[in-house]
């Protein structure tokens, strides 16, 4: 009945497609409730609530000339008890393996794959960090070591195999890429399973299917019971 908002919805599809981890889809989650506030104050909520409000009090049937209200019989999922529950599951779980040094060794493979090309660099201390000077015709070593610029000045730069900053940027890519596909994939990562079951509570409560029309007497002490 309430469509959930698209912040969300991005969330929960992120979520289903193992983009995002559990951990950080919670913390979206907190997020995005804080700056959107109580569903009961949405624009979506209004037109829900024409929908669904009754003529007459469910309880003591007082009718139209009183203050109806659309009242829930469920309470607004809130998202902590369901990452408590969580973290009680991952405290009966075994211990999770650790994935890093299979991790690590991945890295390594990324970085050896790629064939340096062979750069420009200075004569005398092999750095790439020159610079070429059209009016002088010449090069200068702009590179730092031990405190001191090296300043070596000439005409005919050496070469070294060296990886090019587009081949560290796809190294970059690839590897977080990896790093990734890891995290979103753990077993352990029990946060994924627990807001993907606070979603489908919290559509369900959008849904609007486990209300009923009180008066503002009844649904204050429904409140009131409630506590």
């Amino acid at each position: 009945m309430i469509p959930l908002p698209p912040e969300l919805e991005r969330v929960e599809n992120d979520l289903k497609e193992r983009r995002i981890t559990g951990s950080e889809a919670s913390s979206i989650v907190f997020s995005v409730r804080k700056k959107l506030g109580p569903p009961w104050q949405w624009k979506s909520w209004k037109t829900a609530r024409i929908q669904v409000l009754g003529t007459e009090c469910e309880t003591c049937g007082v009718g139209e000339d009183a203050i109806l209200y659309v009242q829930h019989t469920v309470k607004n999922p809130r998202v902590q008890p369901y990452i408590d529950a969580a973290e009680k599951r991952l405290s009966k779980m075994e211990p999770e393996e650790d994935w890093r040094p299979d991790l690590r060794a991945k890295m390594y493979e990324i970085r050896d794959a790629v064939v340096p090309e062979m750069r420009d660099c200075c004569p005398i201390c092999s750095s790439l960090s020159i610079q070429y000077r059209k009016g002088a015709a010449n090069w200068i070593c702009n590179s730092k070591s031990s405190g001191k610029y090296c300043r070596h000045v000439f005409t005919e730069p050496s070469k070294k195999a060296a990886l090019t900053a587009a081949q560290k940027k796809a190294i970059k890519h690839e590897k977080y890429n990896t790093y990734r596909n890891v995290v979103v994939n753990r077993e352990h990562d029990v946060k994924r399973k627990a807001i993907l079951d606070w979603f489908k509570d919290f559509r369900r409560y959008l849904s609007l299917k486990d209300t009923k029309t009180l008066c503002k007497s009844c649904a204050y002490i429904e409140d009131m019971v409630d506590e």
